[in-house]
């Protein structure tokens, strides 16, 4: 029979743990806690890190997106899309404002009122050479043929097709973001291959358009063009002998990157980011609501009312947030529209597309090698010392391999690190309790029991 001292040394352990245990989840601090330690290797919270890490603003471009969001519509009599009159006006005003580059990410593809479908056609079709590059989404639908797959899409025409063909400084460009099985989107498509009986056509993302005309050296939109047509011949022309010589730019043409999430939802839930461009501090994001832009009849203001840093000088998005559009996804860092989707995008292209490029088996390479060195320096460590170990070699890595690579790059590399480490600990773990069972039984499921210290013994005269 236990002594009552034994019973107490053996209750006292468990009853202080559960003291202790109970005081931080009482403040809520437990649960910050457990949820720190198993997301350490989660997805999202690698893909958020890596943003912050891994030098994802390198070469970054400042961003302004003017929102036709519920304010706006409100503004206007509640309609059921925002006027094209309206969309036009804003177009006008960031092209005079002198922006780097401008995007519209609204759909073009049915007609709307005569007057509104007009008044954008007219602005199209009057653009000067001299403005800057414009790019429109063009919306992708399944295609309308007899054999197609189910995944298959095609372009969709639009109002302005004709008006386009004639300006070299307006191009369209698909907004293709991947959603994962978990309804999660976490990359961007650098390009969508559009093959016809008579050729084909690739259309570039707004990244990679964005990367081009608004960058800190900014490139033609020739370059572009080769890029895309270098993608159609190796895409629609399987049958050339040779294959085409790939295009001098982008450096590392990664056709789905990871998106460096770092600019969220809202004023109040992140501080604002400013990057180093021409010599100076510049915001990283603008988010203007387009009923700030407006005057009381409706229209827009004239470009004399507005700010010369809101515009000038930074890539404009012209998108809608309202409900109407229903153009919300999510993401690691919360629900967000479509147009900040392509904000973050955007804003983090020059790192991606400047990185050194590095197929599957470099980062399978890569990642074995950062395994190795992991279980290298955890094997003799306890499980708590092991676990602060893996988490700053996983700073450190997406710190220095991000400069290096894409950030996307170097948070896949990560992701499979941990992934084998996890595979490792799984057999590990299955192969010492199948040991154990073979002398054991069923008692190999139980902690081992701890070694009784051996009672000393009195020498008898």
């Amino acid at each position: 029979m236990k002594s009552p001292s034994r019973w107490i040394g053996l209750l006292a352990k468990p009853a202080i743990i559960a003291s202790i245990i109970g005081f931080f989840s009482f403040f809520g601090l437990a649960d910050q806690i457990a949820g720190f330690s198993a997301n350490l290797g989660e997805k999202d919270r690698i893909v958020r890190w890596s943003a912050v890490l891994s030098g994802a603003t390198r070469d970054a471009i400042p961003v302004t997106l003017i929102d036709i969001d519920a304010a706006a519509l409100a503004a206007l009599g509640h309609p059921q899309r925002a006027p094209r009159d309206l969309v036009a006006g804003l177009l006008s005003l960031a092209a005079a404002k002198q922006a780097s580059g401008i995007f519209l990410d609204m759909d073009t593809s049915q007609q709307g009122s005569p007057s509104d479908d007009q008044a954008l056609l007219a602005f199209i079709s009057t653009y000067p050479q001299n403005a800057p590059p414009l790019a429109l989404a063009r919306r992708l639908g399944p295609v309308d043929q007899a054999g197609g797959s189910e995944e298959a899409v095609a372009e969709q025409p639009s109002i302005l097709d004709a008006t386009v063909r004639a300006h070299a400084n307006i191009l369209w460009a698909a907004s293709i973001s991947r959603i994962d099985e978990d309804r999660v989107v976490r990359r961007w498509e650098l390009s969508r291959t559009f093959c016809t009986p008579d050729g084909g056509r690739t259309l570039p993302s707004p990244q990679l358009f964005a990367a081009a005309v608004a960058s800190a050296q900014p490139r033609p939109l020739s370059d572009v063009q080769a890029f895309v047509a270098a993608r159609t011949r190796a895409i629609c022309g399987p049958g050339v002998a040779t294959a085409p010589a790939a295009p001098p730019w982008p450096r590392n043409p990664d056709q789905r990157a990871a998106i460096a999430f770092l600019i969220a939802d809202g004023p109040d839930l992140a501080a604002p980011q400013f990057i180093r461009r021409d010599g100076r501090n510049v915001l990283l994001f603008r988010r203007v609501s387009a009923r700030a832009l407006m005057t009381s009849t409706g229209t827009v203001v004239s470009a004399r009312a507005v700010a010369d840093d809101l515009l000038r000088d930074r890539f404009v998005i012209i998108g809608a947030s309202h409900a109407e559009s229903m153009d919300g996804h999510l993401t690691p860092i919360g629900f967000l529209p479509g147009a900040l989707i392509v904000a973050n995008a955007v804003a983090t292209a020059p790192a991606v597309l400047s990185g050194q490029p590095l197929g599957a088996a470099g980062v399978t390479l890569i990642a074995l090698a950062l395994f190795g060195a992991l279980m290298a320096i955890t094997s003799r460590l306890r499980a708590l010392a092991a676990s602060v170990v893996v988490a700053v070699a996983v700073l450190g890595s997406l710190m220095a391999l991000g400069r290096i690579f894409a950030p996307s790059t170097a948070g896949d590399i990560v992701l499979a690190a941990l992934g084998m480490v996890a595979f490792l600990s799984t057999l590990e773990g299955l192969y010492t309790a199948g040991k154990d069972w073979r002398a054991r039984g069923w008692r190999a499921l139980l902690k081992p029991e701890k070694p009784r210290p051996a009672q000393g013994t009195e020498d008898i005269a």
